[in-house]
C-alpha cells in the first residue's frame, strides 16, 4: 500500500486550514488592512518592467537584505531573506535539529514554530502561560534546560495574545537558556521594543522578522537575523532562489520608501487604540495586552458570537485550543470595518449569547 511509504510520526497531522476570503469585513489573519498607495504601486509597476524574468532572481536577496539591514540598523551579512518568517523558521529546524531533540514553546504561541519541529524529527515542549498570559521567566529557563532543549521560539509580542516579554526578562532568557533563542518579532513595528541589537552580543540569539503585518502579505517575505556563527550555519541549509524575483523587487520599492511604512502602521495603531475604547465599553468582554496589530478578547460562548459575525459578513478568528475557547482574536480595521464589528458585537448580543 502506497501508505506505508507515509511518515508515521505525521500521521495526526493536517493541512493548515485558511478561512475563505469572501466575507465583507476580514479582521482574521493579521493582515494590513489598506492596500499600498496608488502612486507607490505605480513605482513598483515601473520596476517591475526591468525584472528578467528568464533568469532565476539573485540566490541570496542582497539588495533586499541591504536594505532591510538598514531599516533594522545591523549589517547586511546578519540579515537572510526567506519565502515569508514561515520558511525562516523551518530553516532553523532544519538546520540545528537532529532527531528527537527538544524546542520549547509557550503555549499559546504561534503553531509554525510545533509544525516545523515535528516536520524536522524534534519534539515540542509546550509551557502553558500564567494567569492573563503571563510568562513565569524563571520557571520557563528551570524547564528548559532540565528539558535539555535545543532551541525556544518565542513571539514578543505574542501571537494570539498580544502579550509582551520585557527587554529585561528576553535577556534573561537568553542568557539563561542553555540553547538557541528565537525571538520573533512578527509584531514589533506596533510593538515599538526589539531585541535586533543584541545578535551580536549574544550568539545563540536569532531574530525573526517580516512583511507580512506592515502591508505586502502578498509577496511572502520574512527575514532571519543573527550573528555570523548561527548565519553561517544557517546558509548552508537555506535553499538558493527562495524569494522570488517580483517578491524582491517590490520589497526594494517599499525599503526605499519606508515612509509607508511608518504611515501604515501609525494608521493602525490609531485604529486600534479606537477599537480598544469601543470594546471597553461593551459589558461582558474581556480584553487582553494588546501590543500587536489584534486585540484578543475573552467572551462566554465565543464560538457562537464567531458564528453571529459570520453570518454578519465579519470573520474574525477563534480557537480550539482549550486556552483559548473563550477567545476571538480581532485584526484591527479600518474605521468602517471597526464600527461594523462594534455594531454587531453589542450588549445586546453579548447579552442574548
Amino acid at each position: 500500500m502506497i501508505q506505508d511509504y507515509f511518515r508515521s510520526d505525521l500521521s495526526d497531522f493536517k493541512s493548515y486550514k485558511v478561512s475563505k476570503n469572501d466575507y465583507k469585513v476580514r479582521m482574521d489573519a493579521n493582515e494590513c488592512f489598506s492596500n499600498l498607495p496608488q502612486e507607490i504601486r505605480m513605482k513598483i509597476a515601473w520596476a517591475i518592467e526591468e525584472c528578467i524574468f528568464n533568469r532565476y532572481p539573485d540566490a541570496g536577496a542582497s539588495m533586499v537584505c541591504e536594505l532591510y539591514a538598514q531599516y533594522s540598523n545591523v549589517k547586511s551579512i546578519n540579515v537572510m531573506a526567506g519565502n515569508g518568517s514561515d520558511e525562516c523558521i523551518q530553516i532553523i529546524a532544519n538546520t540545528f535539529l537532529n532527531t528527537g531533540d527538544k524546542v520549547a514553546v509557550q503555549s499559546p504561541d504561534f503553531s509554525m514554530y510545533g509544525l516545523y519541529t515535528r516536520v524536522a524529527g524534534g519534539i515540542p515542549i509546550e509551557i502553558p502561560l500564567g494567569d492573563e498570559f503571563k510568562l513565569d521567566v524563571d520557571g520557563f529557563i528551570s524547564i528548559v534546560n532540565k528539558e535539555k532543549v535545543k532551541i525556544v521560539f518565542l513571539s514578543n509580542p505574542n501571537n494570539p495574545t498580544g502579550g509582551i516579554i520585557k527587554r529585561d526578562d528576553i535577556i534573561k532568557i537568553i542568557e539563561g537558556c542553555s540553547c538557541i533563542v528565537v525571538i520573533d518579532e512578527a509584531y514589533f513595528e506596533f510593538y515599538g521594543e526589539t531585541i535586533v541589537d543584541k545578535i551580536c552580543a549574544y550568539e545563540n540569539l536569532i531574530v525573526l522578522r517580516t512583511c507580512s503585518k506592515i502591508g505586502l502579505a502578498a509577496i511572502r517575505l520574512g527575514f532571519l537575523i543573527t550573528s555570523p556563527i548561527l548565519m553561517g550555519e544557517l546558509k548552508k541549509v537555506k535553499p538558493p532562489y527562495n524569494v522570488n524575483a517580483i517578491s524582491q523587487c517590490i520589497a526594494c520599492v517599499i525599503l526605499k520608501d519606508s515612509e509607508i511604512i511608518y504611515k501604515n502602521v501609525e494608521r493602525i495603531l490609531l485604529e486600534r487604540k479606537y477599537l480598544w475604547q469601543k470594546l471597553s465599553n461593551i459589558n461582558g468582554i474581556k480584553l487582553y495586552n494588546a501590543q500587536a496589530n489584534f486585540i484578543l478578547i475573552g467572551v462566554e460562548n465565543a464560538q457562537i458570537m464567531k458564528q453571529r459575525l459570520l453570518d454578519a459578513g465579519i470573520n474574525i478568528r477563534s480557537f480550539t485550543a482549550i486556552t483559548l475557547q473563550n477567545c476571538l482574536r480581532i485584526t484591527i480595521g479600518s474605521r468602517e470595518e471597526n464600527q461594523c464589528l462594534i455594531n454587531n458585537i453589542s450588549q445586546e448580543n453579548i447579552g442574548n449569547i
